[in-house]
């Protein structure tokens, strides 16, 4: 997860205390100036543009990402790809056998 975070977040000597910060209620981030905005998404596509190292590397440590496709299941997409085509290769094919015998 560390590697992770340096990616989307940024190096930094901070050691994050994330048990804190959760067991913190209303804990509130300090907005840092010389952090550059970064955006992050969740599963459900929502986002959320955060304003220093600590709250990036909070949420990046909760699941989030700076990229949407990495929620993309493959294997689902592949299972309904195949679907498809094998379900347009038989409604082909049947139509073709209807075609030919039918006469």
């Amino acid at each position: 997860m560390k590697r992770r975070i340096e990616v989307i977040c940024g190096k930094t000597d901070a050691v994050p205390n994330f048990t804190e910060i959760s067991n913190t209620p209303n804990y509130v981030f300090t907005p840092d100036p010389n952090f550059d905005v970064v955006s992050l998404f969740d599963r459900d596509g929502n986002v959320v543009n955060l304003n220093s190292w600590i709250e990036c590397a909070y949420y990046v440590n909760g699941g989030w990402t700076d990229n949407l496709s990495d929620f993309v299941n493959g294997e689902q997409m592949l299972f309904f790809s195949l679907l498809v085509f094998s379900s347009i290769y038989l409604v082909g094919k049947r139509m073709f056998f209807d075609r030919m015998f039918s006469s």
